[in-house]
């Protein structure tokens, strides 16, 4: 299917207008696919409206109306709430419907998700978790691993084209969630690697601002030392996502690891640190793991707790306007 076929034949609707999820209407938008959005919160993603995208008033309105309906929330807990609640997803579901869920949960909490979205509707589930952020939705450069079947991954595919740079399908339903908690072990361990790394530099009267430049082309080189690395110092403000959000999936990888019997030494280690590093400084603030190391209070007003995934009023991703996403 043709990225102008796809724009004639599918319906889609958007849901859950968080930092992620509102990144992601507004490339469907500007690619001509979006016709309809909803969000817990109203008025978020205001610049879908001069778009000509409506606003559905319930998930059950705008599953009705759409044959392919993008899910963005925080939490497993959202996505059952938004899916099966009064006036949820599942009550416009029907047969030849695809939900594409972006959010991040866990592989055996999607596939229970999945099979009863079937089993109750007809409709189809392809979970599709995402590494790259806001930034990299807006810029059309995300990664999506998918899981689900073939014919609706292909089918959803020329979709994802509006704001992925690489899409992969990784197994059945629910290993797109696992391929995303593999992905996160990394971004976790490696987090805390490079805050060590940068505090070592500093303390040695290296140039630790140049430390991406010297690493280049090492084994130590990864897009995260140079996105990342340059936001570990004193008092940086920059962000471009919670650490909350991550510790989440660090927690989900955790417990799916113990009821595999799969050791996961490190990445407990890095959730621990996370945990009490949020006690620290605000999980909105990259810096502030190499503020905790550091042993540097946090400068200024403390920020505000990160919102919630799926509807990401910043840099996360809640569904829209609830505490708990995202």
């Amino acid at each position: 299917m043709t990225t102008e076929t796809a724009r004639q034949a599918e319906t889609v609707g958007c849901a859950g207008l968080g930092m992620l999820g509102a990144a992601l209407a507004q490339r469907l938008a500007d690619a001509g696919h979006l016709n309809a959005v909803w969000n817990r919160t109203p008025g978020r993603a205001a610049g879908l409206d001069t778009a000509g995208v409506r606003r559905a008033a319930e998930p059950a309105a705008l599953m009705r109306e759409s044959t392919v309906l993008v899910l963005c929330v925080s939490d497993s807990a959202a996505v059952e709430e938004v899916t099966f609640g009064p006036g949820g997803l599942a009550e416009g579901a029907g047969p030849g419907k695809v939900l594409v869920d972006h959010s991040s949960i866990g592989p055996q909490e999607t596939r229970s998700l999945a099979a009863r979205l079937a089993a109750e509707t007809g409709a189809h589930w392809l979970d599709a978790p995402v590494s790259g952020g806001p930034q990299g939705a807006a810029a059309g450069k995300l990664t999506v691993l998918a899981g689900g079947s073939a014919e609706d991954f292909d089918r959803v595919r020329p979709l994802l084209d509006a704001y992925a740079a690489r899409r992969t399908l990784t197994g059945p339903v629910g290993a797109g969630q696992a391929t995303k908690l593999c992905n996160q072990i990394i971004v976790g361990a490696t987090s805390w690697a490079l805050a060590e790394a940068t505090l070592l530099a500093a303390a040695s009267d290296l140039d630790s601002d140049r430390l991406p430049e010297y690493l280049e082309g090492g084994f130590a080189d990864s897009r995260l030392l140079h996105v990342l690395q340059p936001m570990l110092k004193p008092g940086d403000p920059r962000r471009f996502g919670s650490s909350d959000h991550l510790l989440k999936d660090l927690d989900t990888a955790l417990r799916l690891a113990r009821s595999a019997g799969c050791p996961l030494p490190v990445t407990a280690n890095a959730a621990e640190l996370f945990r009490t590093a949020r006690k620290w400084s605000s999980p909105l603030r990259n810096g502030a793991i190499f503020d905790f190391l550091d042993g540097r209070p946090e400068p200024g007003p403390r920020l505000e707790n990160a919102p919630p995934d799926g509807a990401q009023s910043d840099p996360g991703q809640p569904v829209a306007g609830r505490p708990d996403g995202t």
